[in-house]
């Protein structure tokens, strides 16, 4: 496993943006603060990530005030992998607690699974999806 993203889970996307773009001064890869997902070069093979906190509540079906998880997702840590479901089966054999099965996530453009650790944090796994050329 390859380390990708540090993703952030942000409330207030724009101040976020702004923050990370015009006073950190990273340069920005992909999105806009008109968005809810953006990436920022942080001169290194993983990428800073912001996203809206509620696009990941709504994908893993979870309540952003769900009393079990109070602060729950505010952070997720993101590996990329040669085979999400190899490399799930065997994180769930091994004792890892799944919270999403592996599936397609087209609109990310990833296939991507998701687990907790011991204290919560959310943590996803993921490999590119691969295009049809001739579509």
């Amino acid at each position: 496993m390859r380390c990708s993203y540090i993703r952030l889970l942000v409330n207030d996307f724009e101040a976020c943006f702004r923050f990370y773009s015009d006073v950190l001064h990273l340069p920005v890869l992909w999105g806009d603060e008109t968005g809810r997902y953006a990436e920022f070069d942080v001169e290194s093979g993983t990428r800073l990530a912001i996203n809206q906190r509620e696009v990941m509540a709504e994908a893993l079906e979870t309540d952003t005030a769900d009393p079990a998880l109070p602060h729950q997702d505010r952070l997720a840590v993101v590996f990329q992998v040669d085979d999400v479901d190899a490399t799930a089966a065997k994180l769930v054999a091994d004792g890892a607690r799944q919270v999403m099965e592996p599936r397609n996530w087209t609109a990310w453009g990833v296939r991507a699974a998701h687990f907790r650790d011991p204290d919560g944090y959310l943590l996803e796994i993921n490999q590119p999806l691969v295009r049809d050329i001739g579509a």
